[in-house]
């Protein structure tokens, strides 16, 4: 169990996830954003990029439309370098989920993306349209 436990936690640093919530909203009605914060994104179309460092989603930037949301993903994983695996998670839109897998499956075997759907609690506070992708890239000596 230690040595799992010790291979789980090296892969870590290894990792490396990016999305966006398609609407403010449910941020908001979970007490997560203001009501400010909350209005301003459907207002500016503005989707919110985050990642995942050290268990907490941080803002790395923005999109102003849901298709360049996605195209953020797409590179962000592209820039990723040589790729183990890929993983695509989404709130209520499968739809989305496999088009993404199918446009990643040119950087890697599409058998090594992994589809996924965001669990409950977080796809509580994300609301429906979320689609983040991450991926497993080791740094080798």
């Amino acid at each position: 169990m230690q040595e799992l436990l010790e291979e789980v936690n090296g892969l870590i640093p290894d990792i490396h996830y990016l999305g966006f919530f398609d609407t403010l909203k449910y941020l908001h009605l979970g007490g997560r954003i203001g009501k400010a914060q909350s209005l301003l994104g459907p207002l500016l179309n503005v989707k919110p990029l985050l990642t995942l460092k050290e268990g907490e989603f941080l803002p790395v930037g923005r999109a102003r439309t849901y298709a360049k949301a996605k195209d953020h993903l797409f590179e962000f994983v592209k820039a990723g370098g040589k790729l183990e695996n890929v993983l695509v998670v989404h709130s209520t839109t499968l739809d989305e989920a496999e088009a993404m897998a199918v446009r990643l499956s040119s950087l890697i075997d599409r058998e090594k993306i992994i589809i996924a759907r965001l669990g409950p609690v977080l796809g509580t506070h994300a609301g429906p349209g979320t689609l983040f992708t991450g991926y497993l890239s080791r740094k080798y000596d």
